[in-house]
């Protein structure tokens, strides 16, 4: 887990009863916060991938890729794995504590698809 969390949720003021309440959907956010977070995610899902393959699937810099890939990892969501040859090769794919959150996506696209139908959004 990154350092930051732990300091963001000492400075949290919510009242004890509510944080214990709410720290777990808190800390979820946190790590899943990011604008390409969960399409990273998504992609893994469908299997290993190479840093340039999830570039080419992601409208994002390399960049922002690799910063959002590197949190991923250090919060333990995804693995890294390292080939040591010429030319360097890299695979992302998800890690057993991200394998936790399968379930919730399948609850995002279930929602997704009932907010469009509720709001006349074509699908």
């Amino acid at each position: 887990m990154r350092k930051e969390y732990a300091l963001e949720c000492k400075e949290c003021n919510v009242d004890s009863e509510t944080k214990k309440l709410l720290c777990t959907y808190c800390i979820t956010q946190k790590v899943f916060k990011g604008k390409w977070k969960l399409l990273i995610y998504w992609h893994l899902q469908q299997g290993t991938k190479r840093f340039n393959e999830l570039c080419r699937l992601i409208p994002a810099t390399q960049t922002t890729v690799a910063r959002q890939l590197k949190e991923l990892e250090e919060d333990g969501i995804i693995n890294r794995k390292v080939y040591n040859q010429i030319p360097p090769k890299v695979e992302y794919s998800i890690a057993p504590l991200g394998k936790k959150f399968y379930g919730i996506m399948e609850d995002m696209h279930e929602f997704g698809v009932e907010f469009f139908k509720a709001n006349n959004i074509p699908s």
